[in-house]
């Protein structure tokens, strides 16, 4: 049975930078209508079953409820065989482990993809649970350095073309980086970007002061993008399919706060919508696979995962972090589409009503 795995974060693109920047919030009610327009393209692609996650904002509850054939979807909107759709059954305590846990058992059921929304550190919570399984991940989130922009038929579309037969699309899903952080209790990891902040308080999560960053470590620095890989793209600009990593030691802060530090080279980056702040860097170089950072806190330190801190540090405490290149697999929807195209797969979807028989002969073309 061809089946995608669903996960929405309700939370995501609501943080405190909409206070201290000029970010956006992103609606439930838009997340809503993208995950009924990724339904559309999964419907036309011919996948037989969906399974979301039953999220604490009740956001594929109200998508699914949007889809009953009662109401306008299945067959007939889709343009095919009816899509079966079903929530998750675990529950949901509006935590990161959520979609952790979802990915998981999207994972264990036989999901051929899973669609995430939500910003990187959504991504990364399902990136711990979803093993081999490419995710697609939909930005609805403030930093969305590891998802992208994707339309949610588009989406929708490519994703249930790969669930539908994934032989066909063996050079469409792309490899990721992460890093590894070897803690006392166990390993973390992260997409993007590992940061040690100054300071002993989560508040808030998000990160946005720039002078309480000690060092930082990242998978990938763009331009243009945003978030503290902005900072790495002012020094050395990094793509996600590029090897390395870079990690950046920053200059120390000086007397009080909004005073600037000492020393170091001084760049510009844009690390939120309406937020460009001044970073003081003393060295950076690159990560290789392989390369351990070790590190020993000098005081009350945290560490930042994705923008976000979560984990305390004790003075004197060790950690070690190391890049690798086994992140999850990502679909590539534009270069899976034109692969779908030149192939006429999405000539042969348009009929949609395809015997089992004959979907099966086709495997692998």
């Amino acid at each position: 049975m061809s089946s995608v795995g669903i996960i929405a974060n309700p939370h995501s693109g609501k943080d405190i930078r909409r206070l201290v920047g000029l970010a956006s919030s992103f609606s439930n009610h838009e997340k809503v209508l993208i995950l009924k327009r990724v339904l559309v393209g999964l419907a036309a692609a011919g996948v037989e079953e969906v399974t979301a996650l039953d999220d604490a904002g009740g956001l594929a509850a109200a998508a699914i409820e949007g889809w009953r054939p009662d109401r306008g979807g299945g067959r007939d909107r889709g343009g095919g065989r009816r899509l079966r759709t079903r929530l998750l059954d675990i529950p949901a305590r509006g935590e990161s482990e959520d979609s952790t846990r979802a990915a998981a058992k999207m994972r264990e059921q036989g999901a051929g993809c899973i669609i995430v929304l939500g910003g990187d550190g959504t991504c990364r919570a399902a990136a711990k649970g979803c093993g081999n399984r490419p995710l697609i991940p939909l930005s609805t989130g403030t930093n969305n350095v590891f998802p992208q922009s994707w339309e949610g038929t588009v989406a929708g579309l490519a994703a249930g073309l790969y669930a539908c037969r994934p032989r066909r699309y063996p050079g469409q899903t792309l490899p990721t980086k992460r890093l590894r952080v070897h803690l006392a209790e166990g390993e973390e990891i992260a997409l993007v970007d590992v940061a040690i902040v100054r300071g002993a308080y989560a508040g808030a999560r998000a990160i946005w002061e720039v002078d309480r960053i000690e060092a930082l470590a990242l998978t990938q620095c763009r331009p243009a993008g945003l978030g503290l890989s902005a900072i790495g793209a002012s020094l050395d600009p990094l793509g996600p399919q590029d090897r390395d990593g870079l990690w950046i030691e920053f200059a120390g802060a000086g007397k009080g706060r909004g005073k600037g530090a000492r020393g170091g080279k001084r760049v510009l980056s844009p690390i939120g919508p309406g937020l460009l702040a001044e970073a003081r860097v003393r060295r950076f170089r690159r990560l290789a696979p392989g390369d351990v950072i070790e590190i020993v806190a000098k005081g009350d330190r945290l560490l930042a995962f994705d923008g976000e801190r979560e984990r305390p540090l004790r003075a004197g405490e060790a950690v070690r972090i190391t890049l690798d290149a086994r992140g999850p697999r990502v679909l590539d929807v534009p270069a899976l589409l034109e692969r779908a195209a030149r192939a006429g797969h999405l000539a042969e979807a348009a009929g949609n009503g395809v015997s089992r028989k004959r979907r099966g002969r086709g495997r692998g073309r």
